[in-house]
């Protein structure tokens, strides 16, 4: 088992999709509206502190790719974060308010479909990144990042593929086909898309850390608490902080 002490996490970038998710580092920052030059480009980058800096990358794939290579391109970091919330798919073992670190974080849509059914990027030949990191749709998390993760958030943690989706599964049948080609407990719409962006800049100690906000499935009877995610991913931040400090 990986030694905590050999972890650097600093300085760390966190990337979060709205600001809402970080609401408790936002308010921590000196001084509150403190940002580097990128929030000028397009995606706000705002600094917590010198060993801390937040992106704010907008919802989706595009934006957290975009956002992730241009703090990356301003500044050298130890180790990237995808920090948010996600809803549990079916037949998973995640409740509301549970916190899943992602091994690997799974593109779902990029493939081809073809008459036998639906096939990743190694099926067209043409790969999204380069082994060990990436291999077909999915994008592997820095083990010794998963381990101190796991080890230091506290009770409620799971580890699996996090499913990262262009459209979220508002039907039975959808959040079902998502979980069986990713083998994932949950999605989001950024992960992967963070973790290859950090990879390709040269960043490997990266993952991805959601909390449960919701179940997915038929959207009339899925179940929602964003306010206690919210709590929970503030209790996250604040281990994180003391983490990178340590």
């Amino acid at each position: 088992m990986t030694s905590t002490a050999s972890v650097s996490l600093s300085p760390l970038l966190i990337v979060a999709a709205v600001e809402s998710e970080v609401r408790s580092l936002l308010h921590a920052a000196d001084p509150p509206d403190a940002s580097t030059a990128g929030a000028r480009l397009g995606w706000p980058i705002i600094a917590i502190s010198r060993s801390m800096t937040v992106a704010i990358s907008g919802i989706g794939r595009a934006n957290a790719a975009g956002a992730t290579a241009q703090a990356l391109t301003l500044r050298r970091y130890a180790a990237v974060l995808n920090i948010g919330v996600a809803g549990a798919l079916p037949a998973g073992r995640l409740a509301i308010g549970d916190v899943i670190v992602g091994d690997e974080s799974v593109f779902v849509e990029e493939g081809i479909d073809l008459p036998e059914g639906p096939a990743d990027m190694n099926a067209l030949g043409f790969p999204l990144g380069e082994e060990p990191w990436c291999s077909g749709n999915r994008v592997r998390g820095d083990a010794a990042l998963i381990d101190l993760l796991a080890r230091s958030i506290g009770q409620g943690i799971e580890c699996g593929p996090i499913a990262t989706v262009a459209r979220c599964s508002g039907a039975d049948r959808a959040a079902s086909q998502v979980a069986d080609r990713t083998g994932a407990q949950a999605e989001a719409m950024e992960g992967a898309a963070v973790l290859l962006a950090a990879h390709r800049m040269g960043v490997h100690r990266c993952a991805e850390v959601r909390v449960i906000s919701n179940t997915c499935g038929d959207r009339l009877r899925q179940h929602w608490d964003l306010s206690a995610a919210f709590n929970r991913l503030d209790l996250l931040l604040g281990r994180l902080v003391e983490l990178v400090k340590s």
